[in-house]
């Protein structure tokens, strides 16, 4: 077994991605098991950005050697990763000797439309209902073969939350896999 188990939940902007990560932290946090949650947005959210800095890949091997010298294994982190082979280098170059699972989320368009909307209450909606579309175009195109997709288009968060822990076996405490309840 791998030292270290990182969850990637990726897909493009309003597909649920932070909805379903923070639905399987917290039954993972009602079974008590120990993990780390993360946005890679906030790894590397500068204005200006410093060229080549490499900046999402240097912070989160900061924070994750500081969450390992806590004795956490397991990360779950969220993110678009349009290509998701070189963003997996980067990050199992972060978190050494990690188990990476990548579950790439979908919706149709007239979903993601609505998500979107509620979300971007400002001048950037359309801006980013175009980033959005253009991110569904590139994404799979990219995926690697050990990429699982789920289509989240009339989903509830529960049961995407249900289907990605179905993919990504953790044992509780008490030595019990925690699933979909």
């Amino acid at each position: 077994m791998a030292p270290y188990e990182v969850l990637v939940i990726c897909g493009p902007a309003g597909v649920g991605k932070s909805s379903t990560a923070y639905e399987v932290a917290h039954r993972l946090t009602r079974a008590g098991v120990s993990h780390a949650l993360l946005d890679a947005d906030e790894l590397d959210r500068v204005h200006p950005a410093p060229p080549g800095a490499d900046l999402a890949r240097r912070n989160l091997s900061a924070m994750w050697s500081n969450y390992a010298a806590l004795g956490h294994t397991r990360l779950i982190l969220t993110g678009v990763f349009v290509d998701i082979g070189r963003e997996t280098a980067w990050i199992g170059e972060a978190v050494p000797g990690a188990k990476i699972t990548v579950v790439r989320l979908t919706a149709d368009g007239r979903t993601l439309s609505d998500r979107v909307h509620r979300r971007e209450i400002g001048s950037g909606a359309e801006e980013q209902l175009e980033r959005t579309m253009a991110q569904v175009r590139g994404i799979m195109v990219n995926d690697s073969a050990d990429t699982v997709v789920i289509d989240t288009t009339d989903m509830p968060v529960t049961a995407v939350a249900g289907a990605v822990l179905g993919l990504w076996p953790v044992e509780g405490p008490d030595g019990r896999e925690i699933r979909a309840g």
